[in-house]
């Protein structure tokens, strides 16, 4: 009767063991929001989720006040913007397209998000650090 119930035991405990890999193995995270100074936000997406492409990265206005939002995106932290996405030129509300392009897995970024107006980038922004 023990080797029965420990082999239910053994067989339960391995199959939520499955259960929890296969379930981390297709979670999708949603994108990580940086709030800029003021009047906005950017956005940065280590992994695909639904129809947004990972290893990507969006500014978003959202506010008329003459400002527009900045991202910029230094993969492997090394002080070098390898990627921007900005609301210049655009009337807010507006979200830039996703840029986007494959990081290799693990590899350390950096996400700056400001506030520019014409060629002028006010002086406080939001850094992010994570990894793709």
């Amino acid at each position: 009767m023990l080797k029965s119930t420990g082999g239910r035991v053994l067989a339960a405990a391995v199959a939520a063991f499955g259960l929890v890999v296969a379930a981390q193995g297709t979670a999708a995270a949603a994108p990580k929001s940086v709030a800029a100074s003021f009047g906005g936000y950017g956005e940065w997406n280590p992994d695909p989720s639904g129809g947004i492409p990972g290893d990507s990265i969006r500014a978003c206005d959202t506010s008329a006040d003459g400002w527009g939002i900045e991202v910029k995106l230094d993969i492997g932290r090394n002080g070098t913007w390898d990627r921007v996405a900005s609301t210049r030129g655009h009337n807010s509300p507006y979200c830039s397209p996703w840029k986007s392009g494959d990081i290799k897995e693990g590899t350390p970024v950096s996400v700056q998000v400001t506030n520019v107006d014409g060629g002028v980038t006010y002086p406080k922004g939001s850094l992010l650090l994570s990894h793709a």
